[in-house]
């Protein structure tokens, strides 16, 4: 068909049916997404959830700080009014970083600097492991698996013998070619003169064998005077785990009061030589300074050791803010991240891991943040200090650094109504998050699965009811055609269903039955008003007839002749509708008697007969002989043809031009009647083709507007589209008719 015939069907039916224009449709959401949307209400849930457990969050934390607050005091009662444990004469100095409950071993011979590793060990006792766990704090991003130290020191007369046990997973000896001596695996020692002078010497080695010694300036990087130090005696021996450190140091080379602790120095890339880790013996190195004396009481350490809780650490203070005694850390003594290797994970392990990481990524897990746990914390310590000693009131406070929380107490120690010193407890709040947060994480996942579930039933249940009132919708357009005309009377779809849908199936069927019943009476009206016309008509034509034969002098009447006017146009009106109500069973009925037509020879033939019989009107065939084959019935076409060309006659100029052409259009073949005259008006244009539509007002005669709706009748028989628009100028009408070639249908 061509374009313009299929754009003006289009137009034609998409906007009306039944003769009766169908409102816009305002654009809205479906049924399934409203429902969907309804679901999406339930998200109000874990809101409130996640809302009872901050404030559930803030309950624990002050039921935290409050234990914590009784532990400060029950420690404070324990060590009140007992001024001997804070006498300076029964501490112990703390000298190069000896534990709490260890102090140095004494021994009678001295020990050989090339004697075996098993002698220093046996030698020098009990060693103190510094792998950051317990009291000596690395950080929380040590790895113990890289680098674990283990510490012990004897003494005798005139020599301290300090022994190192190293598990180095990768020894990097000095590279004699470079002039950094900070390059490699190196221990450094920090010596404090009474004075406070105080003197760095870098131990670095060659490879196996003897140490060589540096005194270095404060950045660690350049020596003083590039001469090796020849008091000091150490050797390094590898082992499969590591290597071992002997230092053999003089007492008098220390000096009288001298303080002094070693640094273990970790470099694992022979490339780029960079520095990995740094192990201190110093206890807490950030918080205790060269100037802080250490003066600790072994005894303090025992009476606190009981009363002392998870996570946290215990300083006892004297007056003079010095630390007395400290247990614990404020770190896991387990650390994460040591379970099985990524070899023995699985891979429903892999999955379960990464939907647990989605988990911290949207609940922030509290066990991240340890790794924002300060290490040196001792200047917020010493401001509560200052209040507690100095105005002898006991105080708490909350601390946070990033993800991770910090619940401290300070409560002062008394004896004899003066304060001898102060507890300073700090524990961690993030284990007890991390219970809240295990419960959050159940409760959420919990309500995922329902939220899952309720969606996924409420989406089948939406799907079931849209495709109900879709097969309801779809079922009910079919029951009528585009103009109006019932197919069937009844909707199956649902119909008997209990809810609602079924109620509206079986009133849209009650309401079918009815317009049924109603239209069937308006199709059989026209033959019964035909019927029952033709007898009156008939008396009144007679009559008329019978008094024109005995009245003579009537014959040239105006009012008889009026009144045979009127019964002839009575006539053509109820021909019209009886045609108009009986084509389309026709039309139907002769389908099975549709044969090929050449319709350029039907057409043309037809021109022929319209010329002879309208000779007040130019009617011309404006096309050339080709083959044009269309599946139709002869007559029908040529009737159609009929009132096409009657309709041009009636609203054309008088003795116009009518132009009727024939042309191919793709798979169809247009026929084009063209007449001069008036233009369609506005309102009419597009319901011209139905019936009882006409543009009366421009014809020269009155008729009820069938013509171009009889003309539709045909055309949708043969599979054709009509359509009607203006000609150019506004100088008449052009009506196509696109037909369907047989190779096409």
């Amino acid at each position: 068909m061509s374009a313009n015939s299929v754009r003006a069907s289009g137009r034609l039916t998409g906007t009306k049916k039944s003769g009766a224009t169908v409102p816009a449709i305002r654009p809205g959401l479906k049924i399934r997404t409203k429902l969907l949307l309804l679901v999406s209400f339930l998200l109000v849930i874990p809101w409130m959830g996640y809302e009872s457990v901050r404030e559930m969050e803030k309950f624990l934390l002050e039921g935290q700080e409050q234990a914590l607050e009784l532990t400060t005091q029950g420690i404070s009662s324990i060590l009140g009014n007992r001024s001997e444990l804070f006498d300076s004469e029964i501490g112990v100095s703390e000298l190069a970083g000896a534990t709490l409950p260890n102090l140095i071993k004494e021994i009678d011979e001295p020990l050989a600097i090339d004697a075996p590793s098993e002698i220093w060990a046996q030698a020098v006792g009990e060693m103190v492991n510094f792998t950051g766990f317990g009291l000596y704090e690395c950080g929380p991003d040590y790895r113990p698996d890289s680098l674990a130290v283990r510490h012990a020191m004897t003494i005798d007369s005139t020599m301290i013998f300090a022994y190192f046990q190293i598990d180095d997973d990768i020894l990097v000896f000095r590279n004699p070619d470079l002039l950094s001596l900070d390059t490699n695996d190196q221990i450094r020692l920090t010596i404090q003169k009474k004075s406070g002078e105080i003197l760095r010497y870098l131990l670095t080695p060659e490879g196996p064998g003897r140490l060589s010694i540096y005194l270095m300036k404060s950045n660690w990087s350049e020596v003083v005077d590039g001469e090796a130090l020849r008091e000091i005696a150490g050797t390094i021996d590898p082992d499969e785990y590591g290597y071992a450190i002997k230092l053999r140091i003089p007492i008098a080379f220390l000096g009288t009061g001298s303080k002094l602790k070693f640094e273990i120095v970790d470099v694992d890339d022979d490339q780029t030589r960079e520095i990995r880790q740094i192990i201190s013996t110093e206890p807490d190195p950030f918080l205790h300074k060269f100037g802080s004396v250490r003066l600790v009481t072994p005894a303090l350490a025992k009476l606190i050791q009981p009363v002392y809780v998870s996570e946290a650490n215990i300083m006892v203070w004297d007056q003079f803010f010095r630390v007395r005694a400290q247990v614990g850390s404020v770190f896991p003594s387990i650390r994460e991240g040591f379970g099985r290797s990524s070899d023995e994970q699985s891979l429903l392990s892999s999955i379960e891991d990464r939907f647990f990481e989605f988990f911290e990524w949207i609940l922030r897990n509290p066990a991240r943040g340890m790794a924002d746990m300060p290490t040196d914390s001792s200047r917020e310590d010493r401001r509560l200090l200052n209040k507690v000693i100095g105005d002898g009131v006991s105080v708490s406070e909350r601390r946070r650094y990033g993800d991770a929380k910090l619940i401290v107490t300070a409560a002062p120690i008394w004896a004899a109504g003066q304060i001898q010193g102060a507890v300073l407890v700090k524990q961690s709040a993030n284990k007890l998050l991390t219970l809240q947060y295990e419960t959050l994480q159940r409760f959420t996942i919990l309500f995922l699965g329902v939220f899952v579930f309720l969606a996924f039933a409420i989406l089948v249940f939406s799907t079931r009811l849209t495709y109900r009132v879709g097969k309801l919708q779809r079922e009910t357009e079919q029951a009528a055609t585009a103009e109006g005309r019932l197919l069937k009377d009844r909707i199956r779809a649902g119909a008997r269903s209990s809810d609602e849908l079924g109620s509206l199936t079986r009133s849209i069927s009650a309401l079918l039955q009815n317009l049924g019943q109603y239209t069937r009476y308006l199709e059989k009206l026209p033959d019964t008003l035909a019927h029952e016309l033709h007898n009156p008509l008939n008396v009144v034509n007679s009559s008329l007839e019978n008094l024109q034969y005995n009245h003579q002098d009537l014959a040239d009447d105006k009012h008889l002749q009026r009144a045979r006017n009127g019964v002839g146009r009575l006539r053509s009106i109820i021909t019209s509708l009886t045609e108009a109500a009986s084509l389309k069973e026709a039309l139907t009925q002769e389908q099975e008697q549709a044969e090929p037509i050449n319709l350029p020879d039907l057409v043309r033939s037809c021109v022929e007969g319209y010329q002879a019989a309208n000779p007040d009107h130019r009617i011309i065939a404006n096309f050339k002989d080709f083959p044009a084959q269309v599946m139709g019935v002869p007559d029908r076409l040529a009737q159609m043809l009929d009132k096409l060309i009657d309709n041009a006659i009636q609203f054309g100029t008088p003795k116009g031009l009518i132009v009727v052409n024939i042309q191919p259009s793709g798979e169809a073949v247009d026929l084009a009647i063209l007449n001069d005259g008036p233009p369609l008006p506005p309102d009419i244009a597009d319901r011209l083709f139905d019936p009882m539509v006409s543009s009366a007002r421009d014809a020269r005669k009155t008729h009820l507007g069938l013509g171009l709706y009889i003309v539709r009748l045909v055309a949708e028989s043969h599979r054709g589209v009509v359509s009607a628009q203006n000609r150019d100028s506004d100088r008449g009408v052009e009506v196509t008719v696109a037909l369907p070639l047989i190779s096409n249908r």
